[in-house]
This record gives C-alpha cells, sequence and structure tokens, in this order.
C-alpha cells in the first residue's frame, strides 16, 4: 500500500475499512490473519502487494496496518453495538456484544488494551525498522522453541558455538556480529545453496544459543 502523503494514506486506509465491513460474513464465521491478507492480495480488492508476506519487515508492514485497521473497525462496531470484533493472528470473529468491565484507572477503552493502544497508534509502524522486525521474530521463535529466561551457556558451550560461526574473538560478540556471521554461513552451507545440511544445522543452533544467550544477559 502506498503512502506518498498523507492524503492517500488516509485514503487507502479509509478504502481498507469499507472493504473490512464487506467482510463481516467472514467474521461472523471467523477468519485468520493468513487467509484475510491473502483475500485482501486478490481482485477485486487487490489492496495489499502479491508479496506481502514474503519479507520480514513488509510482512509486518502488513500485519500493522491491517491490524490498524481491524482495531478501528471494532470500536467503529462496539460504538454501533454490532458485535465485539475479537482480533489475534490466529482468528478474527465478531462476537455477541458482551459486557465489558473497563478498569478504574483507565479514561477509556483503549488505554485497558494495550495491544489495541499499539496498534492504533501510527507512530508505532513508522518507528518499526528492518532490525527491529528481525528481532521481534527471533525472540518469538526463541520462545516457540522452548528457551526460557535463565538461559545460560557453559564457557566452552560459548567458545564451540563461536568456533562454528567463526567468531575469533569472544569478547567482539554481539548481536549484529552475530547476525552477520549467521547470514554469512548460512549463505556458504544451506541446502538450498548447495550446502551441507549438517553444517547449516550446526550454525543455526549456535546462532540460536548465542541469540539466546545476549538478549537474556
Amino acid at each position: 500500500m502506498p503512502a506518498d502523503n498523507s492524503q492517500t494514506h488516509e485514503q487507502l486506509l479509509q478504502l481498507l475499512n469499507e472493504v473490512l465491513v464487506s467482510f463481516k460474513p467472514q467474521f461472523a464465521e471467523g477468519i485468520s490473519e493468513f487467509e484475510l491478507i491473502n483475500l485482501l492480495k486478490e481482485a477485486p480488492y487487490q489492496l495489499f502487494n502479491a508479496d506481502a508476506l514474503s519479507d520480514s519487515l513488509v510482512l509486518f508492514q502488513t500485519h500493522f496496518i491491517l491490524f490498524h485497521a481491524l482495531y478501528k473497525l471494532r470500536a467503529h462496531w462496539r460504538a454501533e453495538l454490532q458485535g465485539e470484533l475479537d482480533i489475534c493472528a490466529t482468528q478474527i470473529r465478531l462476537l455477541p456484544n458482551v459486557e465489558r468491565p473497563i478498569p478504574e484507572d483507565a479514561t477509556n477503552l483503549q488505554e485497558a488494551e494495550p495491544l489495541a493502544e499499539y496498534y492504533l497508534n501510527w507512530q508505532n509502524l513508522s518507528d518499526t525498522k528492518h532490525a527491529d522486525v528481525e528481532d521481534l521474530l527471533s525472540q518469538f521463535w526463541l520462545k516457540m522453541a522452548g528457551f526460557d529466561d535463565q538461559f545460560s551457556m557453559s564457557d566452552q558451550e560459548v567458545a564451540d558455538a563461536c568456533y562454528t560461526l567463526e567468531i575469533d574473538n569472544r569478547e567482539s560478540l554481539d548481536l549484529r556480529l552475530l547476525k552477520q556471521q549467521y547470514r554469512k554461513l548460512q549463505h556458504r552451507y544451506h541446502p538450498d545453496k548447495g550446502g551441507d545440511v549438517a553444517q547449516s544445522q550446526a550454525v543455526l543452533h549456535a546462532y540460536t544459543a548465542l541469540h539466546k544467550l545476549l538478549i537474556s544477559r
């Protein structure tokens, strides 16, 4: 979705909002974010580019824009008593109206909902760069892999991982260097590039362990 100026930005968001209203039957049945984005990529809508799910930064931007519009739609449907739009990546579903208690210290419903506050603040999209998205994705997959905040490695394990990643000086190890070495070695060893599967897996394991160690410090 291009955004050459504020007027274009507002026009496209308005168009997206109008299209999402037409998806009310799908929301009543329940639809995943992935399914919804794919529908919005196709004719007659074509609101997102065909590569909207390829690059990690483009994926985040697509996700943010969609959720921004969904939270605005939820507020509208709440005000119109049309139901409660439950929003998450795995399922977006329109539920019947229910009584929702508002915390006493919240001046409005948005302040009581941190996710809504995040997605409705357009600055959060502008401030997120490619490196930020990569860090968010890395932390997500580390959590999915079962690492906890108390993750640790012995000196020998750190030394072995650095050796695998061809990092000579442990004292210079930081996230920037770690990612640089990981990408360089995966370019060399990844099976899709004719490399060695075992070497590629060893690089991935070393990178994952050292990445978790750095972010848990």
